[in-house]
């Protein structure tokens, strides 16, 4: 049980490798890519939750990085936020 639980929050070279992929593929890995290296690591980060919680093909994991940015997107255009109401929103969430 404690090997379980020891392994449950690393991801194995399978997955590293396969995410890396997908990421490399969309342009969001690499010196070249034009994308933020905020981007980059949230799209990481997505994709190894993805991964972990069960979504092991590269059209799996391109999807739902699809799926989240069509979504993104979406939101981005239909709900604008003034910066004032965002850092209304960070205080109400206990912002210092």
């Amino acid at each position: 049980m404690s090997s379980t639980s020891a392994t449950a929050g690393q991801l194995d070279k399978t997955g590293l490798k396969l995410v890396r992929d997908v990421l490399r593929t969309a342009g969001l890995r690499g010196v070249e890519s034009a994308a933020s290296s905020d981007m980059k690591r949230d799209a990481s980060i997505f994709l190894t939750a993805e991964y972990r919680g069960g979504v092991r093909t590269t059209n799996g994991l391109t999807e739902a990085l699809n799926r989240r940015n069509r979504h993104s997107t979406a939101e981005t255009r239909s709900d604008p936020v003034s910066k004032e109401d965002a850092i209304d929103r960070w205080w109400n969430e206990g912002g210092h």
